[in-house]
């Protein structure tokens, strides 16, 4: 009989049965928790038992610190940011992406990172409908960035956009149109700069310009998860329109340089990006005077998101923060002057922002990461390297 009980016994622990103070009740091992469907007051629950998060950016270190601190006063939950370079934070988070548990729970995520965190599903989601109020963020930030569809798995947190800076002491009568701008170009040698794309997406931007007037425009590009070689066949011409004018234009060391050369009058008008010009202005390190705007024949604009790590040990407190940075009142931090964001909601306005709202009609939208990558090498080998 006792073999028969213990028997019993076993067979109900191996099924998840439990007894308790000897009435019967039973418990099942607790399922997995679904943090992306589950009611916000139980994830917030969740977050706090978690009781930290790990964020890794690559700028704007002041920012967010401030935020992990008003997080954690809000919350009671630990926030800490680790700064590093784009590429290493990278490296860092798909070297541990077969990994049961990272060290990384969010990130911020841009540029030619977006397309291989999709595709490496490096990346929790879909967020989209998580996040609370998602719905003030434009749709077309939570579909595509970059040029790669990203289903919602990265959550929109800031806008950038790059433009003309000029100083309307010297430049009265700023180009809108590529004719315009090749002709002021000729007209005022060594006035007008733009950066090394390797150094700076400003410089980034004005290629993809180049390339959309004087290579047959952007459309193609758009979609593509890799380069297909058909539609690079006339980047030449764009390189040719480079190095025509080498003697009339000066290309800067990085999106600062730019701004501080203009700043200096060696330099009248250059490609810039908004935010960096108001955080120079902001210490002083630009005139105010100084105007930016998006010209007609347009210039890049994109933004930067946060991504959560498939692998986050603290999913429900990384949500949680991702949150609490795209909520209306964090994102009115963001305006701050001497932080320089655009804010990623709609209803949020930016008053520090230098560029009328009505141009950023005039906003284009990267290519793919593998176009944008192969660009900047080509610039360095058909333009910088050639005598």
């Amino acid at each position: 009989m006792k073999k028969i009980v213990i028997a019993c016994l076993l067979v109900l622990a191996i099924a998840g049965v439990t007894f308790a103070g000897g009435r019967g009740e039973t418990t099942t091992p607790t399922a997995p928790q679904n943090f992306l469907t589950m009611p916000w007051d139980q994830l917030v629950t969740a977050a706090k038992q978690e009781g930290k998060v790990v964020l890794y950016v690559w700028y704007k270190e002041k920012y967010f610190n401030d935020v992990a601190k008003a997080f954690k006063d809000k919350y009671g939950i630990d926030a800490t940011v680790v700064v590093g370079s784009q590429q290493a934070n990278f490296n860092k988070a798909l070297a541990e992406k077969a990994a049961a548990n990272g060290t990384i729970d969010a990130m911020v995520l841009g540029g030619v990172m977006v397309q291989p965190a999709i595709e490496q599903h490096m990346v929790y989601g879909p967020l989209q409908a998580r996040i609370p109020d998602s719905d003030k963020i434009s749709a077309a930030s939570w579909k595509t960035q970059e040029g790669v569809e990203i289903g919602g798995y990265l959550v929109p947190f800031m806008r950038n956009q790059t433009g003309l800076l000029y100083d309307p002491k010297r430049v009265s009568n700023p180009p809108q149109t590529w004719d315009q701008l090749t002709a002021w170009i000729d007209a005022h040698p060594k006035q007008f700069g733009f950066c090394d794309p390797q150094k700076g997406g400003s410089g980034q931007a004005f290629v993809m310009t180049l390339l959309k007037y004087t290579a047959g425009g952007l459309d193609k590009y758009y979609g593509d998860t890799a380069v297909d070689q058909s539609k690079i066949a006339d980047w030449s011409k764009a390189w040719d329109w480079v190095n025509q004018r080498k003697d009339k234009i000066t290309i800067t060391a990085s999106n600062n340089d730019s701004a501080q050369r203009l700043n200096s009058g060696e330099l009248s008008l250059v490609v810039e990006w908004d935010d960096v010009a108001v955080g120079m202005m902001g210490n002083g390190e630009l005139t105010k005077d100084a105007k930016l705007y998006i010209p007609q024949m347009g210039l890049a604009g994109g933004g930067d998101s946060l991504g959560i790590m498939a692998n986050s040990p603290h999913k429900a407190a990384a949500i949680l923060l991702t949150a609490f940075i795209v909520s209306a009142p964090e994102q009115q931090a963001i305006n701050a002057p001497d932080v320089g964001l655009y804010p990623a909601r709609n209803d949020v306005t930016a008053p520090n922002t230098l560029i009328n709202p009505n141009e950023r009609q005039y906003s284009l939208s990267w290519i793919p990461g593998p176009y944008k990558t192969l660009f900047i090498s080509e610039f360095v080998k058909n333009v910088l390297m050639k005598s």
